[in-house]
């Protein structure tokens, strides 16, 4: 499963639908349970910009169902919704504050709109990233379809406002959906997002007090000279809001990722431990850096939620020392000993670790890793793919792997800027490289050689751009 920008993702040719919950007006009821705080956050900094000023902020997925009818597509998007009630419900502003009102289950209808039959796939795939263009966390609904009739059956495309899910939510949408198409009983719901919105602060309230949860990250901040660590090379943006670009690519295959699996475990860590081990060989190598210094994303449902939709993501400060040639091994056991010491959990959304800091925290160089064969539920297929919207940042690396069946996949969206496309380039290249070595050396029965003594790093590298240099200046999640 890969997750990538809809603008790069090949759709297919057919007749295009798109599917809209609608409900009436009387309907809606108001609803005592306070939102979750990062949902808060996201709607609150949404209507500070006001609707004019608001990006698309959306995620998705798509995926194939076969050759399905409309009639059983209908039933099974109305039976989703009225699995997630969070899909059914908003916020919306008072003079005192926020108010939340739902939508009983049987309230919510889908308009069907036939927008017209494609012979090809380029003006289908505007069309759809227009439609998720509209999706608002000011607005309702939050979620939307569009589905693609085409020669090999139906394609399904959900895209839903970043706010009310997050990338394991979508990684367990298509399992969900064929579910149903299948003739599956609808789930009894258990405990939802807005159940989790009512019962966080004492969630959080009962944590153990953690003072150096935040020495971490003023010391990460100082460390930075005040921001979010950056990424280790430049990237020749400017100061003003600047159109990103994305990149993807298989890291590695099934059974190099099982031997890199492998590979990690000999060191003492996990895949995920090892892919971090191989980003700090990367900064180390072509940057001369001698730590990788990153937020990473983490999904943070407690036990109690662990299938609901939702968004439920923790950042990390990671810092992971390393010099150019060092051992994987060692470098494995060094990026271990930081993913465990400073896990994230409750209380560590982008707005908790804001109100904790007391500033509002923008991560700059983020890495989100996610295995998707341990999602809740059926496991997404080969074919199915993450969606997100199209970003503006001058500054903003984001780098997304993804564990499944065909192996490891890389997506990084980053600046437009020649300087950023050699730099990025170099750096997956290098991080590509470790993982390759570390997998082959596995298969081989090798170890790598030692690290090496702190003099042997090199100067740090840039790339200037061609003339005149540009000057140097995250979540979704994810």
């Amino acid at each position: 499963m890969e997750f990538t920008e809809l603008g790069d993702r090949t759709v297919p040719a057919g007749r295009l639908v798109f599917w809209t919950p609608t409900a009436r007006a009387s309907a809606w009821a108001d609803d005592p349970r306070a939102p979750a705080l990062v949902h808060e956050h996201h709607v609150r900094s949404a209507a500070a910009r006001g609707p004019q000023q608001v990006d698309p902020a959306w995620i998705g997925v798509s995926f194939g169902v076969g050759r399905i009818g409309r009639h059983r597509l209908a039933r099974a998007f109305s039976a989703w919704l009225r699995q997630h009630e969070h899909l059914r419900s908003r916020l919306e502003p008072t003079p005192e504050h926020w108010v939340r009102r739902t939508l009983p289950a049987n309230a919510v209808a889908l308009r069907q709109e036939e927008i017209g039959v494609f012979a090809d796939g380029a003006p289908v795939r505007r069309q759809i990233e227009a439609f998720f263009d509209r999706v608002s966390p000011l607005g309702w609904p939050q979620v939307v379809f569009a589905t693609v009739e085409g020669a090999d059956g139906v394609t399904v495309f959900a895209g839903a406002d970043h706010g009310v899910v997050d990338g394991y939510t979508l990684a367990m949408v298509p399992g969900q959906i064929r579910g149903l198409l299948a003739g599956g009983a609808e789930d009894v719901p258990g405990p939802t997002f807005l159940d989790f919105g009512a019962e966080e602060p004492n969630l959080v309230e009962r944590l153990p007090m953690r003072p150096e949860h935040a020495d971490r990250w003023r010391t990460l901040l100082r460390g930075e000279s005040g921001g979010t660590p950056a990424f280790p090379l430049p990237l020749g943006a400017c100061e003003a809001p600047h159109t990103q670009v994305s990149t993807d690519q298989w890291l590695l295959d099934a059974p190099a990722a099982a031997r890199f699996a492998a590979a990690s475990r000999a060191g003492g860590g996990t895949t995920a431990a090892g892919l971090m081990a191989c980003l700090a060989l990367a900064a180390a190598k072509v940057a001369g850096k001698r730590q990788l210094s990153v937020v990473t994303l983490a999904n943070t449902r407690p036990d109690r939620w662990r299938a609901a939709p939702g968004w439920f993501v923790g950042l990390q400060p990671v810092r992971i020392p390393t010099a150019p040639g060092a051992a994987f091994e060692d470098t494995v056991a060094l990026a271990t000993a930081e993913l465990r010491r400073h896990r994230p959990g409750l209380g560590s959304s982008p707005a908790h670790i804001g109100r904790l800091l007391r500033r509002e925290i923008r991560p700059r160089f983020v890495v989100s890793y996610l295995d998707v064969r341990r999602v809740e539920g059926t496991p997404p297929q080969q074919e199915d793919t993450m969606l997100r919207s199209r970003i503006h940042s001058p500054a903003e690396v984001y780098m997304w792997l993804t564990r499944s069946e065909r192996g490891v996949h890389l997506t990084t969206r980053f600046p437009d800027t020649a300087v950023a496309r050699a730099n990025v380039a170099r750096f997956v290249q290098a991080a590509e490289q470790a993982a390759a070595q570390a997998a082959t050396r596995v298969a081989d029965g090798h170890r790598v050689d030692a690290v090496p003594t702190p003099e042997a790093l090199p100067v740090p590298v840039t790339v200037p751009a061609a003339g005149r240099p540009e000057k140097e200046t995250m979540l979704p999640c994810g």
